[in-house]
């Protein structure tokens, strides 16, 4: 039969027949030029898989074929090493899944082993009495007045923030909840978003290993003061920073997490509980947020400005600017799509009101610029490929640059 119908036959490739006869393991009739493999040829790849499938390695397939072959097993010292070859093979495959075995069972206690540092570790979050002097009115910002209080493990788990205004917040399960939250996230660019670990878990490991380098860099550029307590901001729609590093950034801090969707900051307390650090979860919007302006030491930009850019056509950075302290600093990532239009154009599919053109690093620059926060400084850390697809919504071909960036608010000078 033809080398295409041979190939079809065993479920294989055209080129992996070529292969084998390459290497001597297939050796059919040329005729006219081409191959022709007969009943022979029909045997010996039933051998070839069946050998593959005890794990012979194509060395070891290639001396089976060659003493079968030279002595058509009528040689007892060519059956002795055939047979010690089989023993070995034998022996191998024994050692392996005795080790197998062994492997099966430290996995089934690391499965046992997480269940109960889910119980164990787990702790009972709820808002710090520290944060209590920085809960103020986002109307008209002033000191909110707490009502109805319910204290665990000295931490606020239920109670009610109030205003004159007429401005009102509740805690509930030690998170601060503003009036207009939502249970689902707005941000709709990647499936369950609203677990933390989702979005990364889309992207090419390409991509992946530039974010890591990326928090790498925003880690050296806010660690030197770690011996010093600061609030340290993140969110909305923030990715995995903080979850990873929250360790090295040090317990003296207070960690301000917010975003607008219930479910998401439920998740994130979920997975920070176990560290019981001092973290503030609040689900609101960023105009919503019952923080006094100049709280925040440190925000760190983990694809927050950008995400906000794709769902409420704004960076975001006027209202964040305000809880920044004067001298604070903002940390961040970028992903630039200079050289990716078609790719920054997909995201429209799930936000239709956003607007592509406004997705550049000089933009976000200029909005921080409004809040008189300064650009200080700027790293590459590398690019994509173009020959894989890094997340949903890249076109093949198109490659983005990482960008990590640094930007210092100013106190305003009096004129």
């Amino acid at each position: 039969m033809k080398i295409g119908t041979f190939a079809r036959k065993f479920n294989l490739n055209i080129s992996t027949i070529r292969f084998y006869i390459n290497n001597g393991l297939l050796t059919p009739d040329r005729v006219g030029g081409q191959y022709e493999l007969g009943r022979e040829c029909v045997s010996d790849m039933e051998k070839i898989l069946k050998y593959k499938k005890y794990y012979f390695t194509l060395e070891e397939i290639q001396l089976l074929f060659f003493m079968e072959k030279a002595s058509r097993f009528q040689d007892e010292i060519v059956l002795e090493v055939c047979a010690d070859i089989l023993k070995n093979k034998r022996k191998q495959l024994i050692s392996e899944r005795d080790a197998l075995t062994h492997f099966i069972d430290e996995i089934e206690k690391e499965i046992e082993s997480l269940s109960k540092f889910t119980a164990e570790h787990a702790t009972e979050e709820g808002v710090p009495f520290s944060m209590i002097p920085y809960l103020y009115c986002p109307n008209c910002q002033k000191p909110l007045k707490l009502d109805s209080a319910s204290l665990s493990n000295g931490k606020i788990q239920q109670g009610v923030l109030s205003c004159e205004c007429g401005y009102i917040a509740t805690i509930s399960d030690g998170i601060i909840l503003c009036k207009d939250y939502t249970e689902e996230t707005p941000f709709k660019a990647f499936e369950n978003v609203e677990s933390v670990m989702a979005m990364k878990n889309q992207f090419s490991s390409t991509y992946r290993m530039l974010i890591t380098k990326t928090y790498i860099w925003i880690y050296n550029k806010i660690a030197s003061d770690s011996d010093v307590p600061r609030n340290i901001m993140t969110g909305p729609f923030t990715f995995n920073f903080l979850l990873e590093y929250i360790e090295k950034l040090g317990r003296d801090n207070t960690f301000i997490v917010f975003d607008p969707s219930l479910k998401r900051i439920e998740k994130i307390k979920k997975y920070l509980s176990a560290w019981d650090y001092s973290v503030v979860y609040i689900v609101g919007k960023p105009n919503e947020l019952p923080l006094k302006h100049g709280t925040v030491d440190i925000y760190i930009d983990d694809y927050s400005t950008v995400n906000s850019l794709f769902t409420y056509n704004t960076f975001s950075t006027e209202c964040l600017g305000q809880f920044l302290k004067n001298s604070g600093e903002v940390v961040g990532i970028f992903t630039s799509y200079l050289n990716a239009p078609k790719s920054l154009h997909n995201f429209k599919k799930d936000h239709p009101e956003f607007k592509p053109e406004r997705m550049t690093l000089a933009s976000l620059k200029y909005q921080w610029s409004l809040a008189n926060i300064k650009p200080v400084e700027e790293k590459v850390i590398g690019a994509t490929t173009a020959g894989e697809l890094h997340f949903p919504q890249n076109e093949l071909g198109e490659v983005v640059e990482l960008h990590g960036y640094r930007a210092k608010k100013e106190a305003y000078k009096e004129k």
